[in-house]
């Protein structure tokens, strides 16, 4: 997922490329480890709706960001003397954030197909603008506004079953994309100008949805424990894979991308997550995509596309 993810997205949006940065070499290597995390948070949706069957949201949370947040700490063990004020304070708020866009996504994705769920998450991207736009008066290219209506159309196709019913879980993943876009500009406007380390923030973030997650799971104190000490083997494998995979090692590659590359380099990239979680939906799901399916999908993916090099025109950056 776009864990944060379905949503470290924040921590590679808001730094700016500086004229030394661009002149690092961008190697093929930095490229593929992105790649490499966009094929793991594709297959997340898939992971996260089959653990559905075992454990409750806040247990899965819990023992999921638990892992991933104690994996970073530990290979970040020697910064920590340093952490600020600042850094606490962002990655609380933020995590808070995080949690609430991992909640909704890994509640949603049980209530839908896996495959819809990639692609409607990709709608924060186009969402990112128009939130600047209404809230910060940002100026935005007006070639955004068509886009996104045909974003739109591509939700309406993916959505919309059986004349116009649509799926509780749609809704769930749609809360999860305006709260991820929302993230994504706070973040840009509150680091703007701080000295602060992306890796302890996002440390805290992490720890903080482990924390949210075991809060609300101590409201059903015996349930969460039945579910997790009756875990089987594989249910174990798969929410450890999740935990350093998909949440420390996707984190830890996105942070080192965004120092030897841009951030528009690493969104362009990450944008085929959609792709993959429609391939391992279908693989190992059986899911099915159908005609309108399958042109929804690509008219989201395809206008987030066009949308995050548009802006990287306007901004000046390297498309």
């Amino acid at each position: 997922m776009s864990t944060p993810e379905p949503t470290i997205a924040s921590a590679v949006e808001a730094p700016q490329a500086t004229p030394a940065q661009d002149k690092k070499p961008r190697t093929w290597l930095t490229d593929i480890g992105v790649l490499g995390v966009a094929v793991v948070w594709g297959s997340t949706y898939v992971a996260m709706q089959w653990s559905g069957q075992f454990i409750s949201v806040p247990a899965f949370l819990f023992l999921r960001f638990a892992m991933g947040a104690l994996v970073i700490t530990l290979l970040s063990a020697r910064i920590w003397r340093q952490v600020t004020r600042a850094e606490l304070s962002l990655g609380v708020l933020f995590g808070v954030l995080l949690f609430a866009i991992l909640f909704l996504e890994t509640l949603g994705v049980r209530y839908t197909l896996a495959s819809n769920a990639g692609f409607l998450i990709s709608l924060s991207v186009m969402l990112v603008p128009l939130i600047e736009k209404i809230f910060l008066r940002a100026q935005v290219a007006p070639s955004i506004y068509p886009l996104t209506l045909v974003s739109l159309i591509g939700c309406a196709l993916l959505t919309l079953q059986d004349g116009f019913s649509v799926r509780s879980g749609d809704l769930i993943i749609l809360a999860a994309a305006f709260i991820r876009a929302a993230q994504i500009v706070l973040f840009g406007t509150r680091s703007k100008g701080r000295e602060i380390s992306l890796i302890r923030v996002t440390s805290i973030e992490l720890w903080v949805v482990a924390a949210g997650g075991l809060l609300l799971a101590l409201i059903h104190p015996a349930r969460s424990w039945h579910q997790v000490a009756h875990l089987p083997g594989d249910a174990w494998l798969v929410i450890a894979y999740l935990g350093v995979a998909g949440t420390a090692f996707a984190f830890l590659t996105q942070l080192h991308a965004a120092r030897v590359s841009s951030p528009t380099r690493v969104g362009l990239v990450l944008s085929t997550e959609p792709f993959f979680a429609a391939v391992f939906a279908v693989i190992l799901l059986s899911e099915h995509l159908g005609p309108s399916q399958l042109a929804g999908g690509a008219l989201v993916l395809g206008s987030a596309y066009a949308g995050r090099w548009i802006d990287a025109r306007r901004r000046g950056s390297n498309p």
